[in-house]
């Protein structure tokens, strides 16, 4: 493996030329542009009903460990999905699949660590496949996204949805001392580099947007979205709290990235 800086000095022989190449390189692309979501479920909802009359996987459905929570506030992504579509749950949890499955005793549910192997029965089974909020939880992305396209149907597609990390929010806390983040999270993501993980594992992408997370509170509702959403109106770039990227496997793709 070949390490490459971009911060040369005297000792170490690199050129300033080489250093001023691997920063045009950083640079450019940097101005991003995307749509900006609004509500991220009920987009992923309106995907499912898209998609048509396929199968669909939900990589990560149990959203352990809330799961019994949000099932009791009907705030389960899980749930809306299944209203609208042939929709089989898949997760590593055995004690969140067996809540879900008590929920909603009529649903099929699998219980499955894809980055480990697709199961034989579930191998190209899917015309869309559903990873929301899950691929900064996993230790080895690489194979998780290997997996997802073991799961899909030749055609079929991959949405995954990841925290933004060129969401300002972020940002502002990081200038208070703060840092607010989910217990189990690994990584953050952000556009270029959700895109680059994405054609890593063998995906190209169709579509890339970032959404606005649900807010508390009156400063929320009032002030940060809105505020938010005046800048993308200014700058089209990625305000929101997530990211939400639709792909296909290369080779089923018919369509690539600008």
């Amino acid at each position: 493996m070949t390490w490459r800086r971009c911060s040369p000095s005297a000792s170490d022989g690199v050129s300033l030329t080489a250093a001023q190449s691997c920063s045009e390189q950083m640079h450019r692309g940097e101005r991003l542009r995307m749509a900006l979501i609004r509500d991220r479920a009920a987009w992923i909802e309106q995907l499912c009903v898209t998609a048509g009359p396929v199968e669909v996987a939900h990589l990560g459905c149990a959203d352990s460990p809330y799961t019994s929570e949000l099932l009791a506030a009907g705030a389960l992504l899980h749930q809306r999905l299944v209203r609208v579509a042939r929709v089989t749950g898949i997760d590593v949890d055995s004690d969140g699949l067996a809540l879900l499955e008590r929920a909603l005793p009529r649903e099929r549910f699998v219980l499955a660590d894809i980055t480990s192997g697709v199961p034989e029965h579930e191998h190209g089974r899917y015309g869309l496949v559903i990873a929301g909020e899950v691929i900064e939880h996993v230790p080895d992305v690489d194979s998780f996204l290997r997996g997802c396209a073991g799961l899909l149907a030749p055609g079929g597609r991959l949405c995954v949805t990841v925290p933004n990390a060129c969401s300002p929010k972020i940002g502002l806390r990081a200038l208070a001392g703060r840092e607010s983040v989910h217990p189990d999270h690994r990584v953050y993501y952000g556009p270029r580099t959700l895109t680059r993980t994405l054609a890593g594992a063998g995906f190209q992408l169709e579509s890339l947007a970032s959404y606005l997370a649900p807010v508390a509170g009156r400063a929320g509702r009032l002030i940060i979205n809105p505020l938010l959403t005046l800048d993308h109106r200014v700058f089209h770039g990625p305000v929101g709290d997530g990211l939400i990227a639709v792909a296909s496997a290369r080779s089923n793709a018919s369509t690539i990235a600008s």
